[in-house]
């Protein structure tokens, strides 16, 4: 009888094993480097990462891909991908919208991969955007976006929930919001994955509206000593399958598989620093009292030479 469950076992995972690689579709995601020093500039570096994330290598043979990037004006800026980077020279200061789209068949499968990250121009003039600044910086303009109409698919992500004052970043314990869109639709069926920088992976269900909302987790914690400004990543990912045939580049389809992917960066809550500015005010004040008599304490016992007169005759 062991022996029967043993070699049920055996075979169950050998068939999970097989089966594992025909579900696992390799994801692409846009990465932006560390800022790059040209002279006196700063530029921003974007390449595209395959893989399984945060795990992924660069890739240098998407050349053929098409590249959307959209300005604070809702203007489409289409580029070419040169050895595996997406150039990204923006005349004006602000948020940007990189697309990035991706076609091949495989196994009589049409799939359309897609990615997307915001990208902040610190470089562009600032003369000539200082309206389009203040209103992005202010107001969050660069959430809620009506969806890009040369891309099928896609996830747009909605203004925060955030339960403190600062509104320029992401931060962990907000509420992050998401929406998909497919053709320019809203759908309220298709789920979202999350996956963070530590591997932790969560799938998320729409609710209302469409409306696919988590609490932005933490993975790892950092002394805020060490550093104030810790960051973390997370990729947020949609897939969505229809029934569609058709023929791409000569070859023939039975089915169509949409996949967005969007990464995003979140920093430590300023409410942690809040809450524990307290019991560092605490100690140091417990810190200055000690200090101090101990201070009152040495110069009370310190003794002071006396000086002895003799008169002469």
């Amino acid at each position: 009888m062991m022996k029967l469950i043993t070699l049920l076992r055996s075979l169950v995972f050998v068939v999970l094993f097989l089966m594992v690689p025909c579900f696992v579709n390799a994801s692409i995601w846009i990465h932006q480097e560390n800022i790059k020093k040209e002279g006196n500039v700063y530029k921003k570096e974007f390449f595209i990462n395959e893989g399984i994330f945060p795990n992924g290598n660069k890739v240098k043979n998407l050349n053929k891909s098409k590249i959307y990037i959209r300005d604070m004006d809702d203007n489409i800026i289409e580029e070419n991908i040169i050895n595996g980077e997406i150039p990204f020279n923006m005349p004006l200061k602000g948020s940007y919208h990189i697309f990035v789209q991706d076609t091949y068949i495989e196994n009589k499968v049409l799939h359309v991969r897609l990615s997307k990250i915001r990208a902040y121009n610190t470089n562009g003039d600032i003369k000539s955007s200082i309206v389009k600044e203040i209103r992005g910086r202010t107001v969050g303009s660069h959430y809620g976006k009506t969806p890009l109409k040369t891309i099928p698919f896609e996830i747009i992500m909605q203004k925060p929930i955030k339960n403190h004052h600062i509104n320029c970043c992401l931060y962990s314990g907000d509420i992050a919001r998401f929406q998909v869109y497919f053709k320019g639709k809203l759908q309220n069926n298709i789920p979202l994955t999350v996956i963070t920088q530590l591997g932790w992976t969560n799938e998320v269900l729409p609710l209302d509206e469409g409306m696919i909302s988590f609490e932005i987790p933490r993975d790892k914690y950092v002394s805020i000593a060490v550093d104030k400004r810790y960051m973390e990543s997370l990729l947020i990912e949609a897939n969505y399958t229809t029934r569609e045939s058709g023929t791409y580049k000569g070859s023939d389809y039975s089915k169509i598989n949409y996949s967005m992917t969007m990464p995003l960066t979140f920093h430590t809550s300023p409410l942690e620093y809040s809450a524990k500015l307290p019991a560092y005010l605490m100690v140091a004040g417990v810190m200055l009292i000690f200090a101090l008599g101990a201070y009152y304490y040495r110069k009370r016992k310190q003794k002071f030479h006396k000086e002895i007169w003799f008169e002469e005759d």
